[in-house]
């Protein structure tokens, strides 16, 4: 087919009445949804009476009639429901199925008959299309070959950089000779434009290299002068070099005679002055010599001062030394004797208190409850006036300490001053010796450190992991006890 019109015609007349015949075909439709809903009514319609019926029966085939009534819904559900159903499915779908797969084959069938057709028309399509492309690409490649000719044309003023007035006359030549023709295509005019302009520029630099040559010419010449002129001035130069060496070994002929005579001058003056140094050194030496025995006396003397200082010190430290160890094993019996005081003093008043205690157990078996109210309030009054009688003494002693003219106290207020300034000497001039352990075996309790810093004693002093008191502090630390028992128990007394 050589795609003339008629022809092309008779192809669009031929593929129009074949539309128009399967235009015409009467083809079978349907809506899926509705032709299933169809199918499976009468299905669903037999499905909703028995369930129905089956909501309303609670099944129990223990009993004959309950074994039927099971029987009979079973099969109903099942043949009537299910089964048909599955047999209805099975049916309407087999020619289905046979639909599918005789399209699947007939269109199998055209497309294997189309398709060399097709390919027949495709391949002329593509061999043209080829053909095109070809002349496209060997257009642009001789296109490519006349701008590179341009381009080495346009580029030759580059090369001539460094070459001589006659090579860049060759080139021009060659150039002159070299006349753009029909090979440039339509790029002749650009070829004969770019051909003028570089012969033009190779003009300008042959001309300029003639020049250069000229001027080179006549630097070598001034050069060539120039150095004869260096060589006369450096015969010269050379000359008076000479002169000048003999000059300079004259002077230097002189000048070492008068400096053998300085030198012999200067040697003379040097023993004279070595000759008085000897001397001075001698009569320096002399005086050192007394000086060091001044010293050594000086010396001996601040010696012998420092020995008698520090044997009056080792006298006074192991005095010191004495007196302390005697004040240490003094406070050592008194503190056995307050031990064992109140070792008995607990003795004597766990007595007191189991005395007590049986009495008091028969008298809250025959005292009413009045009476123990009554106790409890003269015990929470007492501890009151004694702790306030303390507090006042302890207030009066720190304002009569903050006075400058000092005060009169009062007996508990002196008597409190009295044990402080007793525990004060005794801690000034006494070691820490009084372990926590100690204070709860003398109290018949256990105190711990955070309590005792709490009643304001902090440990003095620490033995590895013991704490150290003074046992000077012991008594306030009973009293600080008492206050603080007398405050806890006023604070929760019902």
């Amino acid at each position: 087919m050589n795609n003339q019109p008629n022809e092309i015609a008779a192809v669009g007349a031929t593929t129009a009445q074949a539309i128009a015949a399967a235009a015409g075909s009467q083809l079978i439709t349907l809506d899926p949804v509705a032709y299933v809903a169809e199918v499976f009514k009468p299905y669903n319609d037999m499905f909703a009476i028995l369930r129905a019926e089956a909501d309303t029966i609670t099944p129990d085939a223990s009993t004959p009639a309950g074994m039927e009534i099971c029987i009979k819904y079973r099969a109903a559900f099942r043949d009537d429901v299910r089964v048909a159903g599955e047999k209805a499915r099975v049916e309407r779908k087999a020619p289905i199925l046979t639909i599918g797969k005789l399209l699947d084959s007939k269109y199998a069938d055209l497309k294997n008959a189309v398709i060399p057709y097709e390919a027949k028309f495709d391949a002329a399509i593509k061999a043209e299309e080829k053909r095109k492309d070809d002349l496209k690409k060997a257009e642009a490649e001789r296109e490519e070959k006349v701008r590179s000719r341009i381009v080495t044309i346009r580029e030759l003023p580059l090369a001539t950089v460094g070459k001589s007035a006659a090579v860049i006359a060759e080139m021009i030549a060659a150039l002159e000779a070299d006349v753009p023709d029909e090979s440039f295509g339509k790029l002749q005019d650009a070829a004969v434009t770019a051909r003028a302009e570089v012969l033009v520029k190779l003009a300008g630099v042959q001309a300029a290299a003639i020049a250069s040559e000229e001027e080179a010419a006549r630097i070598a010449a001034e050069r060539a002068e120039l150095a004869q002129l260096r060589e006369a001035a450096a015969e010269r130069q050379r000359q008076a070099q000479a002169d000048a060496a003999r000059v300079a070994a004259e002077h230097k002929a002189e000048v070492d005679r008068l400096a053998a005579l300085a030198a012999e001058q200067e040697a003379a003056a040097l023993r004279q002055r070595e000759a008085d140094a000897a001397k001075l050194k001698q009569e320096a030496d002399a005086q050192a010599e007394k000086n060091r025995k001044e010293q050594a006396e000086i010396a001996r003397q601040r010696q012998e001062l420092l020995d008698m200082q520090a044997a009056a010190a080792k006298v006074k430290a192991d005095s010191e030394e004495a007196d302390r160890h005697r004040a240490a094993a003094e406070a050592e019996r008194l503190a056995d004797e307050q031990a064992a005081a109140a070792r008995a003093e607990r003795d004597r008043q766990a007595a007191v208190d189991a005395d007590n205690e049986r009495t008091a157990s028969v008298a809250a078996a025959n005292a009413t409850a009045d009476a123990d109210a009554q106790v409890e309030a003269d015990v929470r009054a007492a501890a009151l006036i004694e702790q306030n009688r303390l507090s006042d003494a302890a207030d009066e002693l720190a304002a009569a300490k903050a006075s400058p003219e000092g005060a009169e106290l009062s007996p508990a207020a002196q008597a409190l001053y009295e044990q402080e300034g007793a525990a004060n000497f005794q801690r000034a001039h006494t070691p820490p010796t009084l372990r926590l352990g100690q204070i709860s075996d003398r109290l018949g309790f256990t105190v711990t450190a955070t309590f005792m810093e709490s009643i304001g004693f902090s440990p003095a002093a620490t033995d590895k992991a013991a704490k150290l008191y003074h046992e000077g502090d012991f008594k306030s630390m009973c009293a600080a006890i008492c206050r603080h028992i007398s405050a806890v128990q006023i604070k929760h007394a019902i």
